[in-house]
């Protein structure tokens, strides 16, 4: 009784169950809108009520007292379980039903303490039977219970009524049956309806928020393989190709160059195979992006080979870096017992041009040679009068 009907899924083209987070969000929709019917429709029971009592005090005096007591008892019900149907933690469905009887009963009391108006009082039956089909969507079993009960109050009062109420009693309960027929085939009708729209807005917000989730998760992987094809994936820095577009970002600015070699790597390498090679230069590429500022570029240029490109810097500061690798590698503790080192050649361009950033390159590869010449492990800033000297094989 307490839980909302929902499709049956049994295979042979019915309509399968939504999701169980859809069905929960659909029944807790569906008690607010029930909590909202009492909201707003209690307020206007109990003026309804109160207006009726005082036209019975004014049109029967204190023949019609009686009756309006009761008028009073039902405002007193209406406040009550009002309030417990709009602010309780529980369902609204029980104080709803409740507030429903009582005042069912109301008119049956009120109708044979005033049989004059027993036409009246059946035009209230029928109307709180076929409203509660309007106003109420509760689950459709609560509602055949409302009705089920208040046919039963009408049938009781019929079996108690004198021989010569019998009749009037008996066209209230015809009244009141044909109201609830009415109400009991329209409100589960308005109740699945509106239940399905429901299901459908939640899954399409569902969906919804499913489809963001995706299209965040795609633009996050696309930005990581963005980012993955431009690190080189044994050191971790930018590879050739972040260097061909860093190249082009750099025109026209000053510039230095850093270019770095591992000493003796081949000799490394065949002692120690390639996988602890992989190791070393993991390490150096670990040990450059320690050692640049954030807006220094670090890339893999070669086989052992490393840039650096500093933006904004003189033959000073990119000598002062150089320096500061070279001295992490050698005093590095996981590389010294290799006995690794670096070499390092250093460049500047006043005004670097992507047109042919050889220029630049070479001047420091020139000096590179230079460190390399003369005993490795060492720190060499170019010098113009030495770019016509070529570099051998094998430096």
């Amino acid at each position: 009784m307490v839980m909302a009907s929902w499709p049956a899924a049994d295979g042979r083209g019915r309509r399968s169950l939504p999701p169980e987070s859809v069905r929960r969000r659909v029944n807790a929709a569906m008690r607010r809108s029930v909590r909202q019917a009492v909201r707003y429709g209690a307020p206007m029971i109990v003026v309804g009520i109160l207006a009726d009592s005082l036209h019975l005090l004014l049109r029967f005096g204190e023949e019609g007292r009686p009756a309006a007591s009761l008028g009073t008892l039902g405002v007193a019900v209406t406040i009550g379980l009002g309030h417990v149907a709009v602010r309780g933690r529980r369902r609204p469905e029980p104080a709803v039903l409740g507030i429903l009887l009582v005042l069912y009963a109301i008119t049956l009391v009120t109708s044979r303490m005033l049989t004059v108006l027993t036409p009246v009082t059946a035009g209230y039956q029928a109307l709180i039977l076929v409203g509660s089909a309007l106003f109420l969507n509760w689950s459709p079993r609560w509602h055949a219970s409302w009705l089920a009960s208040a046919i039963g109050l009408s049938a009781v009062q019929l079996i108690m009524a004198p021989a010569g109420a019998a009749g009037p009693a008996a066209s209230e309960l015809m009244v009141a049956a044909l109201a609830a027929l009415v109400s009991g085939v329209g409100q589960p009708l308005a109740f699945h309806r509106t239940q399905r729209m429901l299901v459908q807005q939640f899954e399409l917000r569902q969906l919804s928020g499913l489809t963001r989730r995706h299209e965040v998760a795609v633009e996050s992987l696309n930005r990581e393989l963005v980012r993955t094809a431009r690190v080189d994936t044994v050191t971790g820095i930018g590879n050739r190709r972040a260097l061909d577009e860093a190249i082009l970002a750099l025109t026209g600015t000053r510039l230095a160059a850093v270019l770095l070699d591992l000493d003796h790597f081949k000799a490394f390498n065949d002692s120690n195979g390639h996988l602890a090679g992989d190791e070393a230069l993991a390490r150096v590429g670990a040990i450059l992006r320690q050692s640049v500022r954030r807006e220094d570029l670090v890339f893999r240029y070669g086989g052992e080979e490393f840039l650096i490109l500093v933006p904004g810097g003189d033959r000073e500061s990119a000598a002062a870096l150089a320096e500061r690798v070279r001295k992490a590698v050698q005093d590095d503790p996981s590389g010294s017992p290799w006995g690794l080192t670096v070499s390092a050649g250093v460049a500047v361009a006043d005004r670097f041009s992507a047109a042919n950033p050889l220029g630049l390159l070479r001047r420091a590869d020139v000096a590179l040679y230079q460190a390399k010449r003369a005993g490795r492990n060492r720190v060499v800033v170019d010098d113009p009068v030495s770019l016509g000297m070529p570099r051998p094989a094998g430096a």
